[in-house]
């Protein structure tokens, strides 16, 4: 079995859900000619050197693989009937190229995992600062409370001072 790397470009208008729909299709392509995929690696959307087919951007994938030589027609076949395929390439490599593609996805993956957890931490200190902010505005209502107490009883105390200047009898 030979060692290839597929570079495929998909049109910047699809959703994540429909990359996956491609990508799974592209892997059922080599499985069915006994082949295997052991690496995808997404380079998210990037611009493109020039415009193609109208986009400007696309975005990348790269698939290893290995497989017989006879798969190359069968894959590449998969590429130019898939419409969200708007570039495809498909090199040989060789060994050194494959192992070091396994070991950046697993470092990608492990820093993924990193990220989401930071993201779940971040998102549970924010949640406590809330918490915190809705205390902070709880307070201000009895100041305001004593501000009015406060008017209330100059309103009251001049109702008074008007009564005492009044005469008795009025």
């Amino acid at each position: 079995m030979e060692l290839y790397e597929a570079m495929i470009i998909i049109s910047p208008e699809l959703e994540k859900d429909d990359h996956q729909e491609v990508l799974d299709g592209l892997s059922s392509a080599i499985t069915k000619n006994n082949g295997s995929v052991s690496t995808i690696l997404d380079w998210r959307k990037r611009r493109l050197a020039y415009e193609i087919d109208k986009f400007l951007e696309g975005h990348y994938y790269l698939v290893y693989f290995s497989a017989e030589g006879t798969v190359i027609p069968e894959v590449e076949h998969y590429f130019r009937v898939t419409d969200e395929i708007i570039r495809f390439m498909v090199v040989r490599t060789d060994e050194q190229e494959f192992e070091a593609a396994a070991k950046k996805a697993a470092s990608e993956a492990e820093a993924a995992k990193k990220a989401a957890a930071e993201e779940i931490t971040a998102a549970a200190e924010a949640g406590e600062a809330e918490v915190k902010e809705s205390a902070d505005t709880e307070t201000p209502e009895p100041v305001q409370d004593s501000q009015e107490k406060t008017a209330e009883a100059e309103v009251e105390s001049s109702g008074t001072e008007d009564e005492e200047d009044k005469p008795a009898g009025e």
